[in-house]
């Protein structure tokens, strides 16, 4: 932690959603640091993508230098300690285990309705969530659920798409803009988020921006 943590920051888009049974029933039965920090960043990645079906595997969670630095163990094979935990988090029943032979990989997804479901259909390709701790910032998954509109993962998908194209902070404006005109539809985003990455996005593009929006509709 800092020398001095300054309070926590309780607005609205600094807010993580964690399911309550993990305070009432998982958290209470927990004697280990290491797991009860692993269960939190694991439901604390699905909140941020918006998806409860994605996957993770140990060398997602290798690559939050982060999450990685707050573990404890005594070890510097980390690799191992991940993995002990992800296999401890399965045997509670916290984390299910898809684990294909022939890819020799082990996937590892929350034991909810929507990951059951992902864990089923695993060997079609599962989404998988590589975003660490000091990414997503600001969280475009939220955003455009608050102003936009429901987050199904088909969406979810498509702004992960987005972000690996735009920075996060553009998407943030783009959706802004939307509002501002009453036009909450991604295709609309998207269109203003092509024209900036084609044109520039300097002050007078702003200005068009949220005055000529209905350069960006095809109907």
């Amino acid at each position: 932690m800092p020398e001095k943590f300054e309070g926590f920051n309780v607005s609205e888009d600094a807010l993580t959603s964690i399911p309550a049974d993990f305070f009432r029933t998982v958290m209470p039965a927990l004697q280990d640091a290491n797991l009860i920090k692993l269960c939190l960043y694991v439901l604390w990645k699905a909140d941020m993508v918006g998806d409860y079906q994605i996957s993770f595997t140990v060398e997602d969670l290798l690559l939050d230098k982060i999450f990685i630095d707050g573990l404890t163990g005594g070890t510097n094979d980390q690799f191992s300690l991940v993995n002990a935990l992800l296999q401890q988090a399965v045997e509670n029943h916290i984390l299910l285990e898809w684990h294909s032979d022939q890819q020799k990989i082990s996937k590892y997804f929350i034991n909810c309705a929507a990951g059951q479901a992902a864990r089923d259909q695993a060997s079609m390709g599962a989404r998988s969530s590589q975003i660490t701790l000091d990414q997503i910032k600001p969280n475009i998954y939220k955003i455009y659920e608050e102003n936009i509109g429901p987050l199904t993962p088909m969406i979810a998908d498509t702004l992960r798409d987005a972000e690996g194209t735009y920075p996060a902070q553009w998407i943030k404006e783009a959706i802004e803009i939307a509002v501002e005109n009453n036009v909450r539809r991604w295709r609309y985003v998207e269109s203003i988020l092509d024209r900036w990455k084609k044109e520039g996005r300097n002050g007078t593009d702003r200005r068009r921006d949220k005055t000529d929006y209905r350069s960006y509709l095809d109907d």
